[in-house]
């Protein structure tokens, strides 16, 4: 019987160890999401940086990576659907601030504060708290926040840029524009001298229905009278600014350009980006307001395509909005929080570690340098003395085997990080072959008085029901008010203001004030700078 009872504990033990080999030799499968904005040639789903991850992440910890592939675009709608369905990759990613909260609430996803302690010491140090307070709510009420969503870092916030043409200002002999006086004695000299003939438009500015006031609020916030602004008020009407105390003078201001012909008599009328886009690379417009780089991109040739069509054409960056109760020129920025990356409840607990555990190994330098970039004489010729790769190849002059995409598949990273902000800086200027300095002026008064844009880490129900037929409102309340006559104004602007409260703005606000007195925002008071 001894014996019999040895063999057994014998096979036991050695089953034992059989089952301990396994265990130790079982992988991991790390579904991981992946934006498809289908760039020729480049599979998401095979591509360099996935198998130069798998090299040496997957491989070294047993997990073996897989990219899920989710249309750009529609990222939002088709997350939402497999989180329902329960079939959302283990690691996910969404700019839906909206859906992480549903998330949440819904207590669909894991809470990260556990794993992050454990395995996320250099993910939390790429952050910092600042950043993670982002993606931090505190759902069981005891007054401590917790961690359900990683903030991807945002590393250009810059967000305003304001461009006039260098050789009109030469023309009329003026210097640069420094306050609103100057630049509207620069906008009605140019208007006179007829600079661009018959076609002289000197404040290229349209309408942009999607969100009006956006690009707008970049000129009506220099007459905002912050004396009388609270803070309170400031993140109430963070979705109105039309109705901050001020802002009624500078809608006033730009009626007036309109009605002198300064302001393009189409207006309210075009929509379509290319007329604007001809009257900027002929010549035609002396200021805009747009992206801090957008002169200079290569998407549309801004720059490029003027030099060729007007002997000395040249875009500089401009810094004139100046408010007086301030004495500042005010650039709102993006908040330091980028995308949002969530791991949700379907996935098991050592697949959730799996995932922090990848995304801790991205965040060491020499893993985010080649996830970002690339290989040295394919992706980029070298690098320069601070690091930085320069003779950057565009994706349809490398190989297919090595295209890219950093900030989708670098995602814990909104834009290339080389250590600092001055490298980053320099980085962002230097593609710009022949623009270096262009550019980096104009990201440095892109950040002059910079206020970061307000947010709420709460869901803004009212937000949700009146959000679209607010800005409607606002779409048709600028088209009367800037094109109206100068006599019928203040009729006209009243008249538009209390359209847009009626169309759901006015619970919009009261909701935003309930969020900022229960202490759930986000973004900067320009008061506060």
């Amino acid at each position: 019987m001894k014996k019999v009872l040895a063999i057994l504990l014998t096979l036991a033990l050695l089953l034992g160890m059989t089952s301990a080999v396994l265990a130790e030799d079982e992988w991991i499968t790390l579904r991981v999401e992946a934006y498809d904005r289908e760039i020729a040639g480049f599979d998401v789903t095979n591509c360099w940086q996935l198998k130069y991850a798998q090299e040496h992440f997957g491989d070294p910890n047993k997990i073996k990576l897989e990219f899920v592939p989710f249309a750009r675009w529609t990222e939002g709608e088709l997350l939402t659907t497999a989180l329902a369905g329960g079939t959302a990759p283990d690691l996910c990613m969404t700019y839906g601030g909206g859906l992480v909260q549903q998330c949440i609430d819904d207590e669909g996803i894991w809470q990260l504060d556990d794993f992050l302690n454990e395995y996320g010491a250099n993910l939390k140090a790429f952050l910092g708290d600042e950043l993670l307070a982002y993606g931090q709510k505190d759902h069981d009420g005891d007054g401590t926040p917790e961690q359900w969503s990683i903030p991807a870092r945002r590393i250009s916030r810059a967000n305003v840029g304001n461009f006039i043409r260098e050789d009109w200002l030469k023309a009329l002999n003026m210097e640069k524009p420094t306050t609103i006086d100057e630049f509207t004695a620069y906008l009605r000299a140019a208007k006179e001298a007829k600079l661009a003939g018959d076609n002289t438009q000197p404040l290229g500015i349209w309408l942009y229905e999607a969100n009006p006031m956006f690009n707008v609020r970049r000129i009506t916030d220099a007459w905002v009278d912050f004396s009388q602004v609270s803070k309170e008020d400031w993140y109430a009407y963070s979705s109105n600014p039309e109705m901050l105390p001020g802002a009624k003078e500078g809608f006033r201001w730009l009626n007036t350009m309109y009605n002198e012909g300064i302001i393009p008599e189409t207006y309210a009328l075009t929509q379509n980006d290319d007329e604007h886009d001809t009257s900027r690379i002929m010549g035609y417009y002396g200021f805009f307001t747009e992206q801090p780089d957008q002169p200079w991109r290569t998407d549309k040739n801004l720059e490029i395509e003027l030099e060729k069509n007007v002997e000395g054409g040249h875009w500089i960056t401009v810094n004139p909005f100046k408010n007086d109760s301030l004495g500042k020129t005010l650039h709102d920025i993006y908040s330091p929080a980028g995308l949002s990356i969530i791991i949700p409840k379907t996935t098991d607990e050592k697949t959730a570690i799996a995932a922090i555990k990848y995304m801790d190994w991205m965040a060491q330098p020499e893993n985010m340098f080649a996830m970002q970039n690339g290989q040295e004489g394919i992706n980029y010729e070298g690098l320069t003395e601070d690091g930085i790769p320069y003779g950057v190849k565009s994706a349809d002059d490398v190989p297919n085997e090595n295209k890219m995409h950093a900030g989708d598949i670098c995602f814990i990273s909104n834009g290339l990080y080389y250590g600092d902000d001055a490298k980053n800086a320099a980085a962002l200027a230097l593609p710009f072959k022949g623009y270096e300095e262009d550019v980096k002026a104009s990201y440095a008064d892109a950040l002059t008085d910079a206020w970061t844009q307000v947010s709420y880490p709460v869901s803004i129900q009212a937000d949700t029901d009146y959000g679209e037929t607010v800005k409607s409102a606002q779409g048709k309340f600028l088209a009367d008010v800037i094109t109206c006559a100068p006599e019928k104004f203040d009729e006209v602007f009243d008249a538009g203001i209390q359209d847009i409260l009626n169309s759901g703005a006015q619970q919009m606000i009261d909701e935003y004030r309930a969020a900022y007195q229960a202490g759930n925002y986000r973004g900067t008071f320009p008061g506060d700078l």
